[in-house]
């Protein structure tokens, strides 16, 4: 199952780095798959939500049908189902670091056509997607 995870310190208490990297609202601002909420925004994050995103990876639109599967003060685990079968999970934690925060964002794809070079050329763009989203959260912070 291919995987990639990206980790950025900010100046935010723990607190207010998590708020912002689990607003949906501002998901625009930042993470740079995210294109839109064909079914509308989903509001806060809550476990259980449910809720659709539009993505575009590797220049490709697709919709993910999101559930909010884990959700504490300090971690939000997003499950969702991709077009063709495929599975993507993405984990957001946030520890305390240097006076400030340390966020990591993770991000698993599996099923469907993500396997062998497919899965090795999704998750180098996802990677590095991730790189210029986290750097976007740290100007927002």
């Amino acid at each position: 199952m291919p995987s990639v995870t990206k980790t950025i310190e900010l100046s935010a208490s723990p607190a207010d780095a998590f708020k912002l990297a689990t607003d949906t609202s501002r998901f625009g601002e930042w993470l740079t798959i995210h294109d839109s909420w064909p079914q509308g925004e989903p509001g806060a994050a809550a476990q259980g939500l449910q809720f659709v995103q539009k993505i575009k990876l590797m220049g490709m639109p697709a919709d993910v049908s999101w559930t909010v599967e884990e959700l504490t003060d300090s971690r939000m685990v997003l499950r969702g189902a991709g077009p063709m079968g495929a599975t993507v999970a993405n984990v957001i934690t946030v520890a305390p670091a240097n006076g400030g925060s340390a966020v990591s964002y993770e991000a698993e794809f599996s099923g469907g056509g993500i396997a062998g070079p497919m899965g090795d050329m999704v998750t180098q763009n996802a990677g590095t997607e991730l790189e210029k989203s986290l750097a976007k959260l740290k100007e927002l912070a």
